[in-house]
């Protein structure tokens, strides 16, 4: 296999007026989520079990990681390649290229706007194939978008993203499997224990829909305003309602502390090296969360808002600490620096430090 079947070609125009220049931020954006595509699909080529944070194996770094080999500055023409050396046997791809293949056969049946399409036979991790259709749908301009883009994955001919398209891939993460098992974290909260017995749990995505057998009953009641994790299997409900449904003791879970392991920094969803430890107090609908090692403190009447709230507050800290200059901070504020650099920089871990 010829360095071809390595390489990654994409245009970026403004579609304001022609001799409108690119934004450097959308540019940056582009490779990040072309990086991350490469790199979920290497991760399930290799078998890799699914992880809840932390980095990337080295193994998936060292064939998946894209350089930039030419770009053309204006309206963006850029070329980017694996820089894997590795040569698969005669006849074979390796797995960056394997990758590549696939991330061509996504541009091309949505841009074919194949409604059959699906991913299932080719990525077998269903939160990873989540996560590359995110990528991609992230990357395809719509019709509010001020750009157009133009891609090409290995030696194939290059495809224009059709804004109408994109459609595809939004209908794509909307589909769940129609059972699956899955695990929240929550406040308990709204018990029913008439003949429907349900409950809801309010998370930090949103109100989740609960139900339980009858032997359940004492175990739902005595956590009514705790903070639990649930685990159950996720269905289908009559009305497109989805709703984890729970039949055993051990699918509740008392809990002392909130734990996250993922925040939005300036638009960016960032997987975390290690969880927040959260404390959670509820009092007069209103919730009161904190975090005394990086001062954090958020009020609001959902867990979603007050993470949002966490958020901003991680955000202004990052601002604060890290997109500074070294000799702006004190010997403590380095060390804090430091810390946050860790605990949510990914990469950055080593940088500046």
């Amino acid at each position: 296999m010829g360095d071809e079947n390595k390489r990654i070609k994409l245009i970026i125009e403004s579609n304001i007026r022609k001799d409108k220049p690119v934004s450097a931020v959308l540019v940056a954006e582009m490779f990040q989520r072309l990086q991350n595509i490469i790199y979920y699909i290497v991760d399930d080529l290799e078998g890799n079990p699914p992880r809840k944070a932390g980095d990337l194996p080295n193994s998936v770094k060292e064939r998946a990681e894209l350089v930039v080999t030419g770009i053309h500055i204006g309206s963006v023409e850029a070329e980017l390649m694996l820089s894997d050396t590795q040569i698969g046997l005669p006849g074979a791809s390796t797995f960056g290229e394997e990758a590549i293949s696939i991330a061509d056969s996504i541009v091309r049946k949505v841009s074919e706007e194949d409604t059959s399409f699906t991913l299932s036979n080719t990525i077998k991790n269903n939160h990873r194939r989540d996560r590359i259709i995110h990528e991609f749908e992230a990357i395809w301009p719509d019709e509010q978008s001020n750009y157009n883009l133009v891609l090409s994955f290995g030696k194939r001919d290059m495809v224009s993203l059709i804004p109408s398209h994109k459609h595809i891939l939004r209908e794509l993460l909307s589909i769940p499997p129609e059972k699956v098992e899955k695990s929240i974290t929550g406040r308990l909260m709204e018990v029913r224990v008439d003949q429907r017995r349900t409950f809801q749990i309010d998370t930090v995505d949103g109100i989740v829909s609960c139900s339980y057998t009858p032997d359940l009953e004492d175990k739902v009641v005595e956590n009514i305003g705790r903070l639990v994790r649930i685990r159950g299997i996720m269905a289908l409900e009559k009305g497109g309602k989805y709703t984890l449904s729970l039949d055993n003791e051990k699918s509740i879970e008392d809990l002392k502390l909130l734990s996250i392991d993922k925040v939005k920094i300036k638009g960016r969803d960032l997987d975390l090296k290690e969880p927040i430890l959260l404390d959670v107090f509820y009092e007069d609908d209103q919730y009161w969360v904190s975090n005394d090692k990086f001062h954090l403190r958020g009020f609001g009447p959902t867990l979603k808002t007050v993470i949002g709230d966490l958020n901003e507050e991680i955000a202004t800290l990052w601002e604060d600490y890290v997109e500074v200059g070294l000799e702006e901070l004190s010997e403590d504020a380095l060390d804090f620096r430091k810390e946050l650099i860790l605990v949510f920089g990914g990469e950055k871990a080593n940088a500046n430090t």
